[in-house]
């Protein structure tokens, strides 16, 4: 809980601070942003191991295959990366960027989605009769 209170609490420090910033030095709010978004990921490490660790835990119980979570969790990672990405460029003023990158998000996600694409529709064939 002490977690959030401290994220959302520098946040929103830090989105008066910029409201000021921003008019006089734009390149400094925009460093301030990018810093933030650091601090943030950084604190947020630990939290994502734990869950990174309990997932695999899960899918060892259920007998599920590791690559298959691994692909999950690999997409999970492009899809905040991309989300991350993006809304760093529309911070800066670069829309046109930002869109390339959810872009290259979404069809990185769905490339790393074809092994498990290939595996369902495998199954679905041996299901069906001949």
């Amino acid at each position: 809980m002490g977690e959030i209170a401290r994220i959302v609490g520098l946040g929103l420090a830090l989105t008066v601070v910029m409201l000021f910033l921003r008019r006089q030095y734009p390149e400094i709010a925009f460093e301030l942003s990018m810093a933030y978004v650091l601090v943030v990921f950084l604190l947020l490490l630990g939290p994502l191991g734990q869950l990174v660790d309990l997932f695999r835990e899960l899918g060892r119980r259920a007998e599920l295959s590791g690559y298959y979570l691994d692909v999950v969790l690999r997409a999970v990672a492009v899809a905040y990366l991309a989300t991350f990405g993006a809304q760093l460029s529309k911070d800066a003023g670069e829309g046109s960027i930002a869109a390339l990158i959810e872009l290259a998000g979404k069809v990185l996600i769905l490339v790393l989605a074809i092994p498990l694409f290939t595996a369902l529709l495998e199954t679905l064939l041996r299901l069906l009769p001949r």
